[in-house]
């Protein structure tokens, strides 16, 4: 299963940490190795400039004329009408609700604050993409329907962390990404959703 119907979305892991959410409006974050042929997007969220996160080719093989590429301050996205944000920051773009929220590392030097995860709040269904992040603080303030949360370790939370910032969030779903795409980031998702009882495991539609 690579989709999860929740109430009037369909969520689709991609690949990595990439997905689609397809309600009246279709966004796509982190979008990474798409190929052409997909359906086209109306909103992109991007969480951070790596190559993983920032893939431009799978935005060119997303992009309608008036799609808009979302991205943090920090990074630079050339070629499409783009909307920089930063932490805490909310807009309404294209119909739909984005909050950019705090995404960074504790004791990993990849990735400082400026980095990103998103809520986003797409025909009244609130979906968190947490971006590569450790376990943070700021999660515990975080109330939405569905939590998508990093779990292959090395450059984000690893699954043992994974399970506890799940803990810290309030979702109705949990589903865990950002693992088995990329060397270093291993994990078993049948662990996480052991210990998890909200948990959904989806497959990668993209190998």
């Amino acid at each position: 299963m690579n989709k999860l119907n929740y109430r009037n979305v369909e969520i689709t892991w991609l690949k990595h940490a990439g997905f689609r959410l397809k309600g009246s409006k279709i966004v796509y974050i982190d979008p990474y190795e798409v190929p052409a042929g997909e359906e086209k997007a109306d909103l992109i969220l991007v969480t951070h400039d790596h190559f993983d996160h920032l893939d431009p080719k799978s935005i060119k093989n997303l992009a309608k004329s008036d799609t808009v590429v979302v991205h943090p301050k920090a990074c630079s996205v050339k070629g499409f009408e783009s909307f920089p944000m930063t932490e805490n920051q909310t807009a309404n773009l294209k119909g739909i609700e984005v909050t950019a929220v705090p995404a960074y590392n504790v004791d990993k030097p990849f990735h400082k604050r400026g980095v990103l995860g998103y809520i986003v709040n797409l025909d009244g269904v609130r979906v968190y993409h947490a971006g590569d992040t450790d376990r943070i603080p700021e999660m515990k303030k975080i109330a939405v329907d569905v939590a998508l949360l990093p779990a292959g370790g090395t450059y984000t939370m690893d699954l043992d962390e994974a399970i506890k910032a799940a803990q810290d969030i309030r979702a109705e779903v949990y589903i865990p990404m950002h693992y088995g795409a990329i060397p270093n980031t291993k994990a078993d998702p049948r662990e996480f959703k052991a210990k998890v009882p909200k948990a959904v495991i989806l497959e990668p539609l993209l190998r």
